[in-house]
């Protein structure tokens, strides 16, 4: 029976320094700042990524808006098991010009170097050490004695 309370003991005392450490650790985050530059470099991953993809999805075969009056509206393609029928041709639009494909670029190469650079201050800020006063038979059970 001895050893059975003796055992509850230390799993109180155990979950008890776990509560204090995560607490400690949540009040270091915030005067670290932790979470405004992780939140700031998901933001910015966010919009490289919308970037990107626009980027991407850009071809050199699309047609501009301006330029839709010069497509003749008789361009049409036999359907190949269309029985006869005739579907229209596919067009898309482009709907970013050199300018703003540039702007795109340059925003995308902003926001990666940023969220890279933030999570560099974050992983840095976690090099810190912490401090805390815990019960020495813990600290052994736990294997964190030096």
């Amino acid at each position: 029976m001895e050893h059975a309370k003796t055992a509850l003991d230390v799993i109180e005392a155990a979950t008890t320094a776990v509560a204090r450490i995560r607490s400690a650790l949540a009040l270091r985050n915030v005067e670290l700042g932790i979470s405004g530059r992780l939140a700031e470099a998901d933001a910015a991953n966010r919009r490289a990524k919308l970037y990107r993809e626009l980027l991407d999805k850009q071809r050199m075969g699309m047609v501009k808006p301006a330029d839709m009056r010069l497509v003749p509206a008789t361009v049409v393609a036999d359907e190949p098991y269309g029985f006869g029928r005739r579907a229209g041709s596919t067009i898309t639009l482009a709907i970013a010009d050199k300018a703003l494909r540039d702007e795109l670029r340059a925003k995308l190469t902003h926001d990666r170097a940023r969220a890279h650079a933030l999570l560099d201050e974050v992983a840095d800020a976690n090099r810190e050490k912490l401090e805390l006063e815990l019960d020495m038979k813990l600290v052994e059970i736990a294997g964190l004695a030096a």
